[in-house]
């Protein structure tokens, strides 16, 4: 079988967001913005000489020499001009908090290509750097990579913006460790990055199925970094997983992204892959805490949207994870994957699920805290606010979980009940919940999910909700009537 979509034209979408401030009960660490650089300004240009001085009018002529030159110091900004560059470009040095970040900028239209896109495997990338840190990569094109396009490796301190990755062998872009992989504190080796404003298309271009190694990892990989945030960035066409905040990542947030058509491979069996979530929170061989999940656009995704788990039992698991503001809609395939809106898997606790809005999708929520990755049970798992509509083959289920609030959400009449029951759930307590046939959105074939003045999801939502949530995804205040509204988007019309 073929690789699947779910459209031909998974990025034709009316939804406009804006970023809400989150303020969480454990709230993220601060991560460092570029100090405004006042240093030199050094040139690189495909008609200089690296024995020139880097001027603007006697440019150098590679960009891997100019990142190593002794000349270029903290503070300093290095404007590689328009043209295309074939060469592996490792940086040689650091910044600094005292004098700022090094700026590797894009002059332009610039265009990265690795000299050997077929040679090369893990940790490479076009743009990589091992035990560096206070780098501002910023506004290239990375393109036909044998592994990743952009490879930060031990790092700390950097900033990968207004890029745009193309059939990269691995991920897109890429945060690990440089050398220690046996779990635990020791590979918690990364802090403080910001991944922004980026477009990461077609990642793990070469992946093939299991046993294939030239397309590991994810779109966008965030492993064993303290610190991150992931924000305003869009995936398309992966052939693997999407965003990937695991292996003990924590004190982030992943938020104001465009998640679409990834897990391209899934349900093609001969591979031997049945897909990969579109965002996945995965603690794996460390512990994970204290992320928020926010404002995210997933859409047209071949199997599971957002998930937690920790596949790795008794090696670190998931805790303190808040997901909210989402919209969540046309993911999965019927028949060959799950595709769950929202997932909560194995080793997970302190979970809060709230003001969510989730359509179209194989199943709305899924909970299963056993499920087959093993481990404990997950327990106090907060769903609240939600609007759970038209899925097309359950709302959802809920099993072998304890402590779960499911409380003031929105579900179709569709199905007989509001969600599948297995066993070993305990201390499920439900309750405010609402069925309707018709959640009444602006416009459900044309997936704009704001609500009408007929909704019945105005005015019904709890309260109690963190401060973290008081902000809608459109960045309106909530509580605009006479209660919270249900979903992702406070109504503001004339009631």
């Amino acid at each position: 079988m073929d690789a699947i979509t779910n459209s031909s034209n998974p990025l034709v979408d009316p939804i406009q967001t804006m970023n809400g401030a989150s303020s969480s009960t454990l709230t993220p660490v601060s991560i460092a913005s570029p100090v405004n650089n006042s240093g030199a300004a050094y040139y690189v240009s495909t008609n200089g000489s690296d024995d020139n001085p880097g001027t603007s009018d006697q440019p150098w002529k590679t960009v891997n020499y100019a990142v190593n030159k002794d000349i270029v110091k903290a503070g300093d900004t290095i404007l590689v001009q328009p043209g295309t560059y074939t060469e592996l470009i490792t940086l040689g040095k650091s910044g600094n908090s005292e004098s700022g970040y090094i700026t590797l900028k894009a002059n332009g239209n610039v265009t990265l290509r690795d000299p050997d896109p077929i040679v090369g495997g893990f940790r490479e990338g076009v743009i990589q750097s091992a035990n560096k840190g206070y780098w501002n990569i910023d506004g290239f094109r990375i393109e036909n990579t044998s592994w990743a396009g952009i490879s930060l490796r031990d790092a700390n301190n950097m900033i990968v913006q207004n890029n745009h990755t193309y059939e990269t062998g691995a991920s897109g872009i890429i945060v690990l460790p440089e050398t220690y992989y046996d779990g635990g504190e020791r590979e918690i080796t990364n802090k403080n990055i910001k991944i922004l404003n980026n477009t990461v298309e077609r990642a793990n271009w070469r992946w093939q199925g299991n046993g294939d190694e030239n397309g590991t990892q994810e779109a966008l990989s965030i492993w064993g970094v303290d610190g991150f945030e992931v924000a305003n960035n869009t995936l398309k066409e992966g052939s693997r997983e999407g965003i990937d905040a695991k292996v003990g990542s924590r004190n982030g947030s992943i938020h104001g992204n465009i998640v679409t058509g990834q897990a391209l491979v899934s349900g093609t069996f001969i591979r031997g892959y049945n897909g990969g979530p579109a965002i996945y929170l995965d603690g794996n061989r460390a512990d994970m805490f204290n992320i928020d999940v926010y404002d995210n656009v997933v859409f047209n995704n071949t199997a599971d949207a957002i998930v937690i788990a920790d596949e790795v039992p008794n090696q670190g698991d998931v805790s303190n994870i808040r997901i909210y503001n989402n919209v969540v809609y046309n993911n999965g395939i019927r028949g060959v994957n799950g595709g769950q809106g929202i997932g909560v898997n194995s080793n997970v606790r302190n979970v809060e699920i709230v003001n969510n809005t989730l359509v179209k999708n194989v199943q709305e929520i899924f909970i299963d805290g056993i499920d087959y990755l093993g481990g404990y049970k997950s327990h106090d798992i907060l769903v609240r606010n939600n609007i759970f509509s038209d899925s097309a083959y359950r709302n959802g289920i809920i099993e072998d979980v304890d402590n779960v609030t499911l409380d003031n959400n929105l579900f179709s009449d569709k199905f007989e009940r509001l969600y599948d029951g297995g066993s070993g759930l305990g201390n499920l307590k439900a309750s405010n919940n609402t069925t309707v046939k018709s959640v009444e959105f602006v416009s459900l074939d044309g997936n704009d999910f704001h609500l009408t003045s007929a909704s019945r999801a105005i005015d019904i939502g709890s309260l109690e909700i963190g401060q973290y949530a008081q902000i809608d995804m459109d960045g309106k205040p909530r509580n605009q009537g006479a209660g919270l509204d249900l979903g992702a988007y406070e109504y503001s019309g004339l009631r």
